[in-house]
């Protein structure tokens, strides 16, 4: 190989070099570029999921205040409900007692009636 030869072999090498340079830097650009739109995009969907984000916090804390209503509703509603029932049970307690005591009451004058009847017959 002569020294033509070999100067032409670095002189398309050279070109060959040059044309890859030229197509990395454009695939750079190109690769910056579609970085980018990728970055905006990103931030674009962190931007919508904080917003997102935001309006289910208060849904939740929504929920939770509708809970923490019923519960207390529901606390003062078993309290009324067992105050009734003790109510309930001493007036079933009075009745009963009220209830045995004419019983007693009815008894006793039966027994007393009983008691003249038999000694009407036996006369």
């Amino acid at each position: 190989m002569d020294s033509a030869e070999v100067s032409e072999i670095k002189r398309a090498f050279g070109v060959i070099a040059e044309g890859l340079h030229s197509e990395v830097s454009d695939v750079k650009r190109h690769v910056g570029v579609v970085a980018e739109g990728l970055r905006s995009e990103i931030s674009d969907v962190k931007r919508h999921f904080g917003v997102l984000a935001e309006g289910l916090r208060s849904e939740i804390r929504q929920v939770a205040e509708g809970v923490s209503a019923v519960d207390a509703r529901l606390s003062a509603f078993q309290t009324e409900v067992a105050r009734e029932f003790e109510e309930t049970r001493s007036m079933i307690r009075l009745s009963y007692t009220e209830l045995d005591r004419r019983i007693r009451t009815l008894e006793a004058g039966h027994a007393d009636l009983e008691s003249r009847v038999e000694r009407l017959e036996a006369r």
